[in-house]
């Protein structure tokens, strides 16, 4: 666990590396990369050094243990009301937890240079988190994806995303709409979950992949790889299996309500709703009613 309570993020996403510029841990989510150097030389364990080659950083962070800047946030200009807010001042920008509302420090602190292109973490308490993510994993870790995919990347989505045998399917859905069920279902076929709860899709030379990210939910076996998506389905809770193609409009708003779009920036919102009009008119949409026993997956195969 982190320290929040929450799951950590796997390390099968982590990669310690060590060149001329020093030790680091690298982050890679659908082939984005965030990298964070320590202060102290990063005291961890770097004995599984890691051959991952840096061409997909697009950010890095220098991280400070012990210490948060004096109270500079400036002006807010979101608040999740989850646990984090995002701030604007002097030209750069500030995301942390919300401790600061009760009028004590946060506990972390990323100041982000306006390109987002560099940044520096501040840590309240000496590190000592059992991975290597010094914004402990959720909700931090997650929210500078977004802010990175917002960025003409692509877009964090609500889905499980399941690799059959070569055939990419994404299952959207909100809480409690059986995600972490279709997982497990599909798990006991011999499929691979790329995640229950959190899902990136790009586009990778005129198709839309969908790639694994280490932020699930109650299924907690995740794979980092991606595949292209062969169809989308919108869960629902049913008495039978059922299905129903969902197109056009109707597609985008339901790929939109189930998505993690940064509300807080006009040029991403723009840009993550021309990406999800495009997957909507590009790939085949349905809306999937279902029963949570194995005979979904034949049923869906015959789709």
């Amino acid at each position: 666990m982190n320290r929040k309570g929450q799951a950590v993020i796997t390390e099968k996403v982590w990669h310690p590396v060590i060149n001329e510029e020093g030790a680091r841990f690298i982050l890679e989510a659908a082939e984005i990369g965030m990298s964070f150097v320590f202060d102290n030389n990063l005291k961890l364990n770097l004995t599984n050094e890691s051959s991952i080659s840096e061409d997909n950083v697009q950010i890095r962070f220098r991280v400070h243990e012990g210490r948060i800047p004096e109270k500079r946030v400036g002006m807010k200009i979101f608040d999740s009301g989850a646990g984090w807010s995002f701030y604007r001042s002097g030209g750069k920008y500030i995301l942390q937890d919300d401790s600061s509302e009760s009028g004590a420090s946060p506990e972390t602190q990323v100041i982000l240079e306006p390109d987002f292109k560099s940044g520096d973490v501040y840590i309240q308490n000496e590190y000592q988190a059992p991975v290597p993510d010094p914004l402990g994993g959720y909700p931090l870790t997650p929210v500078l994806m977004i802010i990175l995919l917002s960025l003409g990347r692509g877009v964090l989505l609500h889905a499980c995303g399941i690799n059959d045998n070569g055939r990419g399917y994404l299952f959207s859905g909100n809480s409690t709409h059986g995600k972490s069920t279709i997982a497990q279902l599909w798990s006991e076929s011999g499929a691979t979950v790329l995640n229950d709860d959190r899902i990136i899709i790009r586009e990778k030379k005129g198709q839309f992949w969908m790639y694994g990210t280490p932020w699930h939910g109650t299924f907690n076996e995740v794979s980092p790889h991606g595949l292209p998506i062969d169809k989308i389905f919108f869960l629902r809770h049913g008495k039978k299996n059922l299905v129903a193609p969902r197109k056009d409009a109707e597609a985008v708003s339901m790929l939109l309500t189930r998505s993690f779009p940064p509300m807080w920036d006009q040029d991403g919102m723009d840009y993550t709703l021309f990406l999800l009009d495009r997957i909507a008119s590009r790939l085949s949409c349905h809306e999937l009613q279902f029963l949570p026993d194995n005979n979904i997956i034949d049923f869906v195969r015959s789709i």
